[in-house]
This record gives structure tokens, C-alpha cells and sequence, in this order.
């Protein structure tokens, strides 16, 4: 007797498997042309003809090309987060911060399209074109940092706490920090400077600003709490 169940998930898994592989190549072939040439030359077409796919068929997996990007960015940033995490709790808690930091910066160092990738989606134009559902994502990658950081912050303060206020407070200013050290990866570093420096000396300095920048500013706060009426 046949199995009639067995038949009818064989042939689902199988297209589920083929999905899969045309949307990693379309993924492959945009991460590689993005790294060629700007983000507004290139096509659905370009994009296409690189996978080997049909032009109607990327449609089947990515609504726009802003969708295309945009999953770029959130695959990267979700991996990268996983990897910063683990490496924060097999860090000392005296120096997991640092670690993390530093990390992270070389995270953009080795993959520069990173940088550049991260930056364009964080443009105003490019999220309002990006479908709802993408945005959505971004929204949610950026509460699961957020979290990251609270935890991150609360070890390097042994244990003691900040309001999410004062904690989203104190993330934007390594945001700032953050966004720098992409664009100046993203421009090439500092060869072309009269008196340059090496990136890795630049990436020791920063996050020894960062560190001594977020100390200071959550002793204060827990020491005269701000009114967030």
C-alpha cells in the first residue's frame, strides 16, 4: 500500500530546496554587484543574469530591489549579532565590553560592504521606499541590539541598572561612534591623510573613547538619576 502522505512531502521539500538555493544565489549575486558598483546602478536584471535566474522569478522572492539590499543587511546584522553575544558571555566581565567593541569593528574591517550596506539602509529615502514588513525587521533587529546593549552596559557596571530611557540614551552616542567607524571604513580608511594612521591603532582608540565615554556618563546617571517626565 502507498504511502500517499510520504508521495506528497517528497516532491514540497524538494521545491522548498530549490527556493532556498535561488534565493542564497540572488543574495550571492547582489552581495558581489553592490560591491562593485553603487547600490542605484544596479538592476533586477544585473541581479538576475548573475544568479542565473529569470528576471520574473527574483520578484518571487524579493519584492523590489530596496528588499533585496535590505535582507542583505539584516542576514548580516542578525549573524553578527550571534557572534557578538557569544563572545560577550565568554568574555571576563571586566573586558567583555571591549572585546565586543572591537569585535565588531573588525567585523566591518573584514567585509567593508558591510559598512557601505549598513549605511545606505539607514538612509530616511531608502526606508521609505522599503515595504512595510522590511521595515518591520529593521525595527525588530534594532530592539534585539538594543537589549544586547542593556545587557552588555549592566555587566560593565557590576550588575547595577539604568532606565531603558537613559540606556537608548547611551546608545545613540555609540551609534554616533558606531556610523564613523563605518564610513571611514567605507571611505578607504586614512591612507590618503597627511599624517595617517592605521586602522587597527584607530579601532583601539575608539573604543577606548566609547568605554570611557559610556563609564562616566552611566556613573552620573545612577549617581543623579535624570526626571524623564
Amino acid at each position: 500500500m502507498t504511502n500517499s502522505h510520504n508521495t506528497k512531502d517528497i516532491p514540497m521539500r524538494y521545491q522548498d530546496q530549490l527556493f532556498e538555493q535561488r534565493e542564497n544565489a540572488l543574495l550571492d549575486a547582489a552581495r558581489q554587484l553592490f560591491a562593485e558598483q553603487p547600490w542605484d546602478r544596479v538592476t533586477i536584471a544585473e541581479v538576475a543574469i548573475a544568479a542565473g535566474i529569470g528576471k520574473g522569478t527574483v520578484y518571487k522572492h524579493f519584492p523590489s530591489k530596496e528588499a533585496l539590499y535590505a535582507r542583505l543587511v539584516l542576514d548580516l546584522s542578525q549573524a553578527n549579532l550571534v557572534e557578538l553575544r557569544d563572545l560577550h558571555a565568554a568574555s571576563p566581565a571586566q573586558d567583555a565590553m571591549r572585546r565586543v567593541i572591537r569585535r565588531a569593528f573588525e567585523q566591518m574591517m573584514a567585509n567593508p560592504i558591510q559598512a557601505q550596506l549598513c549605511l545606505h539602509c539607514d538612509r530616511p529615502e531608502f526606508q521609505e521606499r522599503l515595504e512595510a514588513p522590511y521595515r518591520q525587521q529593521f525595527i525588530d533587529m534594532e530592539h534585539q541590539y538594543q537589549l544586547f546593549f542593556g545587557d552588555m552596559l549592566s555587566v560593565t557596571l557590576n550588575n547595577q541598572v539604568l532606565s531603558q530611557t537613559d540606556c537608548q540614551n547611551l546608545l545613540w552616542g555609540v551609534e554616533a561612534c558606531v556610523n564613523g567607524v563605518m564610513a571611514r571604513i567605507a571611505s578607504g580608511g586614512f591612507s590618503h591623510w597627511a599624517e595617517p594612521i592605521a586602522l587597527d591603532d584607530y579601532f583601539a582608540r575608539v573604543t577606548d573613547f566609547i568605554i570611557a565615554g559610556l563609564r562616566a556618563q552611566a556613573t552620573a546617571l545612577l549617581t543623579h538619576p535624570l526626571s524623564h517626565e
